[in-house]
């Protein structure tokens, strides 16, 4: 890679690419990825299903149980379902527990539902052949469950509540609410009605920071949890290339507390201080533009500003879903921001070749073209400047990890 060059990861799920992007002769670029980590491979996923954390071996808590729903979130996240649902099936058909049993739910929270192509890609066409899938509606059907002491509704999809077997299979990354996503998270907003997850959003829990485990919002999803009886959660933490560098199987507190603990080892980044302009790439969820916040966590983790006073971010996504959808956020919904993105003495610019200016809101920078983005930045910038290249900023924590 040459002195002018960095590469971010590019289009999850969807390609898995590296995209090189490259910066003019005088500028001084420095490409900042994750610590990462190796692919445990199958020998560490079966471990760490052979010792669990707070529980025991997910084929002993199955046996004397009739019917158990797997729950697995959408291509919005990283989680390798057709890795980890298999083990799961293995240790539920030994404890006597049919195929025909087990429903595997995808746990959309508000998202669009997936088309039969996409829980290929997440779930495998073996997972598939074998089982029920079904797919989570938050708008009908959800059964209430009372209220959190936090005032959220708890109110949860039907299916899982008929399963006396309940697994939650999701992934650890940092979050703006939860501090990190999987855990309790895939039960509240995953499997709840939309006036939970609304309730949920709206609520004080929200006001959360990235990286910092015991939020007011993790908390209130691990209530939810309690209340709705789940059993286990198999959590993975991904490598930079959406592989598998640590597993987590157990309790859905304190296995997810374990996951947090590796997670912030595999995303550490060491971040310079007051660049110029600072690259975000979105991956891995860089398929839609409604996920943009999530590139910011080394941005907001970072112990001192990743960007000088008057620099640019720059936000950079594949864009293959275009805007995207979600049923509380975006244009029209009960959640939507009336205002662009914005940062404090910053300017904020997207780089996605696959979204048009009039699918963003306005005020919103869209460059679609790298031509064009350096174009943008060198006619504010002029020709030496500092750039920081995120390469999968989404997973990225800056300093320890806890702004």
């Amino acid at each position: 890679m040459g002195s002018h060059t960095a590469s971010i990861r590019w289009a999850a799920w969807e390609g898995e690419a590296d995209l090189a992007l490259t910066f003019p002769d005088g500028w001084a670029v420095r490409l900042c990825p994750p610590a990462d980590a190796a692919d445990i491979g199958e020998t560490g996923v079966a471990a760490a299903f052979a010792d669990p954390v707070g529980t025991p071996p997910l084929g002993v808590m199955a046996r004397g149980h009739r019917r158990a729903c797997v729950v697995v979130d959408d291509l919005t996240r990283p989680t390798p379902g057709r890795r980890l649902v298999p083990p799961i099936l293995a240790a539920l058909g030994a404890a006597g527990i049919a195929d025909d049993e087990i429903t595997v739910l995808v746990g959309l929270a508000n998202h669009r539902p997936m088309v039969g192509a996409e829980l290929a890609k997440k779930l495998g066409r073996e997972v598939m052949a074998r089982c029920r899938v079904r797919q989570h509606v938050s708008w009908e059907g959800c059964v209430p469950l009372g209220t959190t002491t936090r005032g959220t509704p708890v109110e949860v999809n039907p299916d899982f509540l008929n399963a006396d077997l309940r697994v939650l299979v999701g992934s650890i990354i940092p979050h703006a609410g939860t501090g990190f996503s999987g855990g309790a998270k895939l039960l509240m907003p995953g499997l709840a009605s939309i006036t939970s997850a609304e309730a949920f959003h709206r609520g004080p829990a929200m006001q959360g920071r990235y990286g910092v485990a015991d939020t007011e919002a993790r908390l209130d999803a691990e209530e939810a949890a309690a209340m709705a009886g789940v059993d286990a959660i198999v959590n993975s933490i991904p490598t930079s290339r959406m592989g598998v560098a640590g597993l987590v199987v157990g309790d859905v507190v304190r296995a997810h507390r374990a996951g947090v603990d590796i997670a912030r080892r595999v995303f550490a980044t060491d971040a310079p201080a007051d660049a110029d302009v600072a690259v975000l790439s979105l991956y891995p969820k860089d398929g839609e533009f409604l996920q943009h916040l999530t590139a910011f966590s080394p941005y907001k983790t970072a112990p001192r500003p990743i960007v000088r006073e008057g620099g640019t971010v720059v936000v950079a996504l594949a864009g293959t879903e275009g805007f995207g959808h979600h049923g509380l956020f975006g244009p029209g919904r009960r959640l939507a921001a009336e205002q662009p993105t914005r940062l404090r003495g910053r300017d904020v610019v997207f780089f996605c070749p696959s979204l048009y200016p009039a699918e963003v809101p306005a005020g919103v920078v869209l460059l679609r073209t790298w031509e064009e983005t350096i174009g943008w930045l060198t006619a504010k910038h002029g020709a030496a400047s500092t750039v920081s290249v995120f390469p999968c900023a989404t997973m990225q924590l800056a300093g320890s990890g806890a702004a």
